[in-house]
């Protein structure tokens, strides 16, 4: 039976967190577009502010592990959001214990995504819609979901996320000015 290298482990961490900082960096001068694709851990997400057209939400199923577990799948087509922050905290950092990742992208419309779509266990905020139809086949006016999903449908939607725990974070483009990212042992730097 194998055993994890403590310090091997935490050097591969920390040049993946160098990485991910760097990536961070150049999206921030505008140097590259990013498709975000998070999952497999929980993590939280506030949103000063998001409007968007073309706004579905659905039921459906994300795993974390080798759990399957209930969540609400929200699509957005076309999407602008300020002040987002995304943090999430690994218990057992190998050598360091707690510790947190946090994202932050501070200013208005500092988020530009297409096709974003977000997996969350819990959603707590504001949400204002155009011709909202509820109660309908999630299917019919969203490809991902599974057929005869119960569904919330709008073409236009207004946002404000005081907190979303978020199973898991995509986007077919995304776009993202003014990142800040900071790791730091504990939850002091948690959104």
């Amino acid at each position: 039976m194998g055993r994890i290298n403590g310090r091997k482990a935490a050097v591969a961490l920390t040049a993946g967190l160098v990485g991910f900082a760097g990536t961070g960096m150049a999206v921030a001068k505008g140097g590259i577009s990013a498709n975000l694709a998070l999952s497999g851990s929980f993590f939280t997400v506030t949103i000063g502010g998001l409007s968007g057209q073309d706004f579905s939400l659905f039921m459906d199923n994300d795993t974390k592990g080798d759990d399957h577990l209930p969540v609400a799948r929200v699509k957005i087509k076309e999407a602008k959001a300020s002040d987002l922050c995304l943090s999430t905290t690994v218990p057992n950092l190998p050598a360091v214990g707690e510790a947190t990742l946090s994202l932050r992208a501070n200013g208005q419309n500092s988020v530009d995504a297409d096709d974003l779509i977000v997996g969350s266990t819990d959603i707590k905020g504001s949400l204002r819609m155009a011709d909202p139809n509820l109660g309908i086949d999630a299917s019919q006016v969203n490809p991902e979901a599974p057929d005869d999903a119960w569904g919330l449908h709008s073409k236009d939607v207004q946002v404000v996320a005081d907190k979303i725990i978020a199973t898991s974070v995509g986007a077919k483009q995304l776009n993202v000015s003014g990142v800040e990212a900071s790791v730091r042992r504990g939850t002091e730097n948690a959104c």
